[in-house]
């Protein structure tokens, strides 16, 4: 006797997590025509579950570049292989920029990209953009009110709270007038909304003291560098840590502690290790030499 079966109430009888293992090895581009197979399946699909065990499973060999203009405020971007670097894929992206200035990636987490304008000045609108589903989410207003008869600083980063399975933008405001202040902020994706941040930066309140612009976020924390003008006041690194909401100072290697070059310094992560990166020129031959310190064990090794 031959028995005919059902594929589609063979899938419906199958256990949820069944059907996330099977599913959660399949490519964004599969996923995507998936959801339009039949609302459980969609559903499925957006469910916290699925999305870590999909995650989990990904390979990170795509690498994102955007490209984009002063002029007409428009930006593309472009998707390339890590490890052939063949473009893969390339678009437009679904938001614009203030007026004179360029889009800037402030960071990405679990497939996630923060977007913002490339200004100190004004950061606003700030996007969270999943470049695999096309979706984009524009953030509300900031807590933070503009002052008049001052110069107020954004420093923007994204990343990812583990316990509570959050996004989070972290926002720290440095307002300047005669001396500086600085007010720090909290937006959580799941609440689509901005909270107030107690704590403050342990840094100099000094005018000549800055954060670099770019940030990082490992392991819970989010790092960035502070710059000191004075060569009496040593740089060093400023962290955040997501689950606590404290900061806290790491003194950088000793050789770049009152370093004062044209050349930036660039934080990163290398086999989950926090580094740092260095470019100076090679002599006089026009090349550059990369140098690289990593912290292991709470010291730098270069």
């Amino acid at each position: 006797m031959r028995v005919l079966l059902d594929s589609h109430n063979v899938f419906v009888n199958c256990p949820t997590e069944i059907l996330i293992e099977i599913l959660s090895y399949l490519p964004v581009k599969s996923l995507l025509r998936f959801r339009c197979v039949c609302k459980e399946w969609n559903k499925l699909v957006q469910n916290p579950l699925f999305i870590n065990a999909h995650l989990e499973k990904r390979i990170p060999n795509s690498l994102l570049i955007i490209n984009s203009s002063t002029t007409d405020q428009k930006a593309c971007f472009s998707l390339f292989n890590a490890e052939t670097s063949n473009e893969t894929f390339q678009s437009e992206l679904p938001m614009k920029a203030n007026l004179g200035y360029k889009l800037s990636v402030c960071g990405s987490y679990n497939g996630l990209v923060c977007i913002s304008s490339a200004s100190l000045l004004d950061v606003d609108p700030i996007y969270i953009w999943n470049p695999s589903v096309r979706k984009t989410r524009l953030l509300p207003s900031s807590l933070i009110p503009k002052r008049d008869h001052c110069w107020p600083l954004n420093f923007l980063a994204f990343g990812f709270h583990q316990a509570k399975n959050d996004h989070i933008v972290l926002r720290i405001v440095r307002i300047e007038q005669w001396s500086c202040c600085y007010r720090v902020e909290i937006y959580s994706l799941k609440d689509d909304c901005w909270r107030r941040v107690s704590s403050v930066p342990t840094i100099p309140t000094a005018l000549d003291c800055r954060l670099l612009s770019k940030s990082i976020c490992s392991n819970g924390l989010v790092y960035w560098i502070v710059k000191h003008r004075n060569g009496g006041i040593p740089n060093s690194i400023l962290s955040f840590d997501i689950a606590t909401e404290e900061f806290h100072r790491l003194m950088l290697p000793d050789c770049l502690v009152y370093i004062d070059t044209p050349s930036p310094l660039c934080l990163g992560v290398v086999q989950e290790s926090l580094s740092i990166f260095h470019c100076r020129p090679d002599g006089g031959n026009g090349k550059q030499l990369c140098d690289t310190w990593a912290l292991k064990m709470g010291s730098w090794a270069n």
